[in-house]
């Protein structure tokens, strides 16, 4: 039983998007310059041939690339647009027919579960689980912050799995959820910019208590500090959504998770910690549950570190490495 490393594609994107590299250059740099083998791919955002239907020519390259450096296809993402036309939301039957394109996309990839995102619907899950298995394809929703296990919307996907019972229908927890506090260079950017260090202090004591604390303190931070200027409104509004998550909480759901995603935007280069999400207690609870599979990295920084001209990327693969040091670190590698 192990914890594999893996990174998400989204990761790079900076870099991909300006054309610092394509898509082999982020494999080959996930596998040469992280030691990671885990894959996971935005089908959409980073196409193998034509999304969402590549030719046997294109699927026989990306397996050649796989094989090339030693990777292997850990988890695809799946949206579902369910806004594809104007004026109307797709039926039910529409939005299953969407998924059986992914879960065929990922089969033919060679990927063995998808990451579908919050919004959908337990109802599109639940119908499409019988086409998961006939694909090999496992679905996981996400379980994104704002969001929590304790969410009604998560409360009734919950009751979908235990009503189910399928091993193609389970939950990929976000380190997003862990969430404690803003990250360092968040409140950094915002004292740049004008915010005062009372209002940022009292964003981060609060953070980790939740809605309720969150909502009420912008109202009593204006009538203590006589109003708040827009550097402070905007950093109390970015952080307002807070949903902190009890790491045992991985424990109680074990056996629904078919995969991790390690959300991060900030790695602290002397002490290897994310300056703002617990990733020491989801660890222990991950190697105590016996886990089995791939974390994926999922950088989302990429908004504190632009540049104006968006010519310099490196921050995307510079925080990827510290993040993978840090991860080696507690897998004990």
């Amino acid at each position: 039983m192990a914890i594999k490393r893996g990174v998400s594609l989204y990761s790079l994107q900076d870099s991909y998007y300006n054309g610092i590299l394509d898509l082999e250059g982020c494999v080959k740099f996930v596998a040469e310059e992280l030691g990671a083998t885990g894959i996971e791919l935005l089908a959409e955002q980073m196409p193998v041939g034509s999304y969402p239907d590549p030719s046997e020519k294109d699927v026989d390259w990306w397996k050649d690339l796989m094989a090339k450096y030693g990777t292997e296809p850990s988890c695809m993402d799946s949206f579902i647009d369910w806004m594809l036309y104007k004026g109307r939301i797709l039926t039910l039957k529409e939005q299953v027919q969407e998924m059986e394109k992914d879960l065929k996309l990922a089969s033919r990839l060679g990927f063995k579960c998808i990451r579908v995102l919050t919004p959908v619907r337990a109802e599109v899950v639940e119908a499409s689980a019988s086409i998961a298995e006939y694909y090999n394809v496992k679905m996981g929703l996400e379980i994104h912050a704002p969001m929590s296990f304790d969410a009604p919307w998560m409360q009734r996907y919950l009751e979908m799995c235990a009503r189910v019972d399928s091993p193609y229908v389970g939950l990929i927890p976000d380190f997003g959820i862990f969430q404690y506090q803003p990250n360092r260079i968040n409140q950094q950017q915002a004292l740049a910019a004008g915010a005062r260090p009372e209002v940022v202090d009292a964003v981060v004591k609060t953070y980790k208590s939740g809605y309720a604390a969150m909502a009420a303190l912008r109202p009593q931070l204006e009538k203590e500090m006589g109003g708040l200027n827009p550097a402070e409104m905007g950093f109390i509004m970015r952080n307002s959504r807070s949903a902190y998550s009890d790491p045992d909480v991985i424990r109680k759901y074990k056996d629904l998770i078919v995969h991790f995603h390690g959300k991060f935007y900030e790695i602290d280069p002397e002490t290897l910690t994310e300056t703002g999400i617990n990733y020491e207690e989801p660890f222990a609870v991950m190697k105590e549950i016996g886990y089995d599979g791939f974390i994926s990295s999922e950088f989302e920084g990429q908004g504190f570190y632009q540049t104006p001209d968006g010519n310099d990327t490196s921050y995307e693969m510079n925080e990827l490495k510290l993040h993978h040091k840090m991860m080696a670190k507690l897998l004990g590698e």
